[in-house]
């Protein structure tokens, strides 16, 4: 199948007197990283829509485990969403900002296709809500909430992995075995997001932008999918 053309922010990072500069991305479409200070940093992004479970701001957000944002009120900044960045995220945040210093812009359209990667379906941590246990059962796939395709995680039912750690569902190539009654946090799992950008990463050596990996020591922060998207 030929690849999906995705429009993506470019995430930048700035000290914070350059507020107009700040402005002028953000509102052009990109992700800002705000350095307050060496030690207090914070993201400025487009207000992510409600509702909008593919929201590209909101899954920026999402992939450093934070789900709320505050509209700035007033100056430069106005009409923006911003939340602190975690400390222990800082390293996340700054491979970002140079994985994508190659790109002129505020946005970068790329191609993906997902039967040629499948990152996303490897070592990541899907927990079922009832609705898709609902949808198993309209399916008369009962079995699929149960062992040995579930297990409990933290009072939670999850999707057990295999020894690969590959879902139980991923075919040799890259096809979903239960697709169209897949769990809601599969399919909302957004193309071109942070937390695909990371799985690509992580799982296939993939970057989109400067490879930075000598020099930047990348904490193993993992993207999740129905974990992150029950949150919103």
């Amino acid at each position: 199948m030929p690849a999906t053309l995705v429009t993506r922010p470019i995430f930048r990072q700035f000290k914070a007197r350059f507020a107009r500069e700040i402005s002028a991305h953000v509102r052009a479409g990109g992700h800002a990283l705000v350095w307050e200070s060496p030690s207090k940093a914070r993201l400025v992004l487009p207000v992510p829509k409600k509702g909008d479970d593919h929201d590209l701001a909101l899954w920026s957000l999402l992939d450093l485990g934070k789900s709320r944002w505050k509209v700035i009120e007033r100056g430069t900044l106005r009409g923006l969403a911003t939340t602190p960045v975690p400390r222990d995220c800082f390293e996340v945040v700054r491979h970002r900002a140079e994985r994508d210093s190659i790109f002129a812009g505020p946005t970068r359209t790329l191609g993906l296709d997902c039967l040629e990667c499948g990152a996303c379906c490897k070592d990541n941590l899907v927990i079922l809500e009832e609705v898709d246990l609902e949808r198993f059962a309209k399916a008369r796939r009962e079995d699929l909430g149960k062992a040995p395709y579930t297990r409990k995680k933290d009072g939670q039912l999850v999707l057990r992995l295999l020894k690969s750690k590959d879902c139980r569902h991923l075919a040799s190539d890259n096809k979903c075995g239960i697709y169209e009654i897949r769990p809601d946090a599969c399919s909302t799992f957004p193309m071109g997001s942070e937390c695909c950008l990371f799985s690509r990463e992580e799982e296939l050596g993939l970057i989109d932008g400067l490879d930075e990996r000598v020099s930047v020591t990348k904490k193993k922060v993992k993207s999740v999918t129905s974990s992150v998207s029950s949150s919103a």
